[in-house]
């Protein structure tokens, strides 16, 4: 399918979903943008000649406690800018560890503005919490579905992170954008329900067995298609089964580019077996086995600094206006006994509650911190920089 006809069936599926109630939301522009115009304008970060490159333009999202250069500047930028497309980074509201409604935001300006000045349909690329920014956006923000051509997640929290759980539960508080990583979250609900994606988009959704920190990665990462999505979700494992991949390192994995890059080049969501398992333990072409381990100490200390020097808060952000209705009604657990269920508002810690035991209590905050530093282990001595 050539690329000057994806906008073209993308609208069409855009307008059925419209007259088939494939969103309720589906015949408007969405709430407005909850910063101002110079805020939004600051968090984007795209070059001179963003509209005169070969190849579409792609958004990358960073992770939680990250700015978009930090994430992305000296590993998927460069590379694929050496593909030819036309690539900007975006920060999220306090560099992630603020209200995800306010960054979903942020996604939405830049998706206008660089689809705007070139024209074309724009990739979305998200780490971690970025991929689940990138859905709120989806989701609240219609206008942007027909601009969009493919969504790929990398590890992404689409259901919440056990480890968000075990960071709020051990101190009582935490920053914004942890509580509604919290499985059971209201907004986790939100963006959920009433299917997960979105007709005429295709979705690539990578994730590791060995993540530790989106865990459990399956049941977290992976999304269930609806009528006129194509989804693919990819356990890296599938590809490169002696992988050990953690979270930390999926921004330099040379394996996990290779399928974003397949997601990207071909039609429709990324397929591991058109990928060769040559690019099993190799690193994003450009990135040096140096740069790889340094980088991901700096980001890990990074993220870790942020996470736990981030303003703590007590409860969960609560949803817009917008989203109040699509967070259904908090199921009441289960009697034990004879007596009486616990009250519905005990939902999210039943859920936390649920998510320290299925990880055996483990993760403290000091354990949390050690699962993104331990990872760097995983990573050392076991990639070579791609030849691709």
């Amino acid at each position: 399918m050539t690329r000057w006809l994806m906008p073209l069936l993308s609208a069409v599926a855009f307008s059925l979903a419209v007259v088939t109630g494939g969103s309720a939301r589906a015949d408007g522009p969405g709430p407005s943008l909850p910063e101002p115009a110079s805020t939004l304008a600051a968090a984007l970060h795209c070059p001179d000649n963003l509209a005169r490159s070969y190849r579409w333009p792609v958004l990358l999202v960073p992770g939680t406690g990250l700015s978009g250069p930090e994430n992305w500047d000296w590993s998927y930028r460069p590379a694929l800018e050496a593909q030819g497309f036309a690539v900007c980074t975006v920060d999220m509201a306090d560099l992630g560890m603020g209200d995800i409604q306010v960054s979903a935001g942020r996604i939405v300006h830049a998706v206008r503005t660089m689809h705007e000045k070139t024209g074309q349909q724009v990739a979305l690329v998200g780490y971690s919490q970025g991929g689940l920014d990138i859905r709120w956006a989806l989701k609240y923000w219609p206008d942007i579905r027909p601009m969009v051509s493919d969504v790929v997640g990398l590890a992404p929290a689409n259901h919440g992170a056990d480890s968000a759980a075990a960071i709020c539960q051990a101190s009582g508080a935490c920053g914004a954008s942890i509580w509604q990583m919290v499985p059971g979250s209201r907004l986790i609900r939100a963006v959920n329900n009433g299917g997960e994606t979105f007709a005429g988009l295709d979705y690539t959704v990578i994730y590791s067995r060995h993540d530790g920190v989106v865990i459990p990665p399956r049941e977290r990462s992976s999304l269930k298609a609806v009528a006129g999505s194509r989804v693919a979700n990819i356990e890296l494992q599938e590809l490169c089964p002696a992988s050990q991949l953690a979270h930390i390192g999926f921004p330099a994995d040379g394996a996990v580019f290779a399928l974003v890059l397949d997601a990207l080049l071909r039609p429709g969501p990324a397929d591991a077996s058109r990928v060769s398992p040559g690019v099993c333990g190799t690193l994003v072409p450009g990135v040096s086995g140096a740069t790889a381990e340094s980088k991901a100490t700096e980001l890990s200390n990074l993220a870790l600094s942020r996470v736990f020097g981030a303003p703590q808060v007590k409860a969960e952000p609560a949803l817009a206006g917008y989203a109040a209705a699509d967070a259904p009604a908090a199921p009441r657990p289960p009697a034990t006994g004879n007596g009486p269920a616990a009250p519905a508002t005990d939902h999210l810690a039943w859920n936390m509650r649920g998510a320290m035991a299925g990880i055996g209590g483990m993760l403290v905050l000091t354990g949390v911190a050690c699962l993104l530093t331990a990872s760097l282990a995983r990573a050392r001595g076991r990639q070579r920089p791609s030849s691709m």
